[in-house]
């Protein structure tokens, strides 16, 4: 049962993005009055149709993509049902800036929804740290556990016996005592910890371990948090879009100077599945609709790579025949988009591979 939910889950997460993409295509050139034939989600096989007043809606077989079919595309050029169509209603009797719109509206679309759902899980459950070394929670069997500090519990100083030095505290940070920090090589410390518990202070003395692979005395608690304010789910959803926006710049570029070490560690369609299998497991669906933000982001700054076939190359090729004044060969643009397609393709087949080999190991 839980298969299926998590199938269900991917396609509709993946359904979504390309959804919104390709309508994002559509409606602006619905705008601007071009024609067109079909509105695809998926590839391969049909297996269902609508035919409207214009467009033939579809849904493929395959949900790795979608197509908005209009006229005057390099690929539609020997479409027998655009053979017909006035030229004012194609991409290429409309003005520059108008097939620019057009090419863009889907990356558009991508990022609005990334903003829309990212200020949504904001605002019904975004946390904040508080402003003080409040303790939200206790690991079971930590030190904190076996000392009895208790949740809600202010940490306001730390003395170390075996140092004689006491350290006030003002934020969670404060606590990440380290052995350099506290000038010892001591394995097992006692801090004697001074706390605010229902406005009384207490002193509660901890042994604490130091941890080699984490570089810190663990006493095994987590900060408190607040909900987020109308104010601050909207500053925030700018502070997670930019993050989100800048580790996927990093991974492209990482993907051209260090190509063999960061491929291993991209995702194609199988691992995007188990990531998500992973994340509805955990029956958080902030987490889900948090997972489909950042795909969002990340497909729609992909289609921004100037690689033919993409929308950031049919962008260039609009500016580029703006400049020169003509339009660029048809075999040529065709040529590229091919081969564009083939390196998307190919990349794809690799990093799938490379998931199932996780999958398996």
């Amino acid at each position: 049962m839980q298969n299926i939910i998590n199938i269900i889950v991917f396609l509709l997460i993946l359904g979504s993005i390309i959804i919104i993409h390709e309508l994002g295509h559509f409606l602006a050139a619905k705008y601007f009055r071009v024609y067109c034939s079909q509105f695809s989600i998926g590839f391969g096989p049909k297996i269902w149709s609508k035919q409207g007043k214009e467009t033939e809606y579809e849904i493929r077989a395959l949900p790795f993509g979608g197509f908005v079919a209009m006229a005057g595309e390099e690929d539609q050029i020997d479409n027998e049902n655009l053979k017909d169509i006035p030229e004012e209603r194609t991409l290429k009797g409309i003005k520059t800036y108008q097939r620019v719109i057009i090419f863009l509206a889907g990356v558009f679309m991508n990022f609005i929804l990334a903003i829309v759902i990212i200020f949504g899980v904001n605002i019904t459950s975004g946390q904040l740290p508080v402003n003080v070394a409040e303790i939200g929670s206790i690991t079971e069997n930590s030190a904190a556990d076996k000392y009895h500090l208790e949740i809600g519990d202010i940490i306001e100083k730390v003395e170390v016996q075996e140092t004689g030095k006491s350290y006030m505290i003002s934020n969670f940070e404060d606590i990440q005592f380290s052995q350099e920090l506290l000038d010892t090589k001591a394995q097992t410390i006692t801090m004697n910890i001074t706390v605010k518990r229902n406005n009384q202070e207490k002193i509660v003395p901890v042994k604490v371990d130091y941890n080699q692979d984490e570089g810190r005395y663990i006493i095994g608690i987590t900060q408190a948090t607040r909900s987020m304010t109308l104010v601050e789910s909207f500053q925030y959803t700018f502070v997670s879009f930019g993050e989100m926006s800048v580790a996927i710049f990093v991974a492209l570029g990482q993907l051209i100077t260090k190509f063999s070490q960061t491929i291993g560690q991209m995702s194609g369609p199988a691992g995007i599945y188990q990531i998500t299998a992973q994340v509805t497991e955990t029956g958080q669906v902030s987490y889900i609709f948090s997972l489909l933000a950042m795909l969002s982001v990340n497909i729609g700054i992909f289609n921004l790579l100037p690689i033919p076939g993409l929308d950031g190359c049919q962008v260039l090729f609009a500016v580029v025949e703006k400049i020169i004044g003509r339009e660029l060969p048809h075999n040529l643009k065709l040529a590229l988009q091919m081969i564009g397609l083939g390196l998307v393709i190919l990349l794809m087949i690799i990093v799938t591979y490379q998931d199932i080999l996780r999958i398996i190991g």
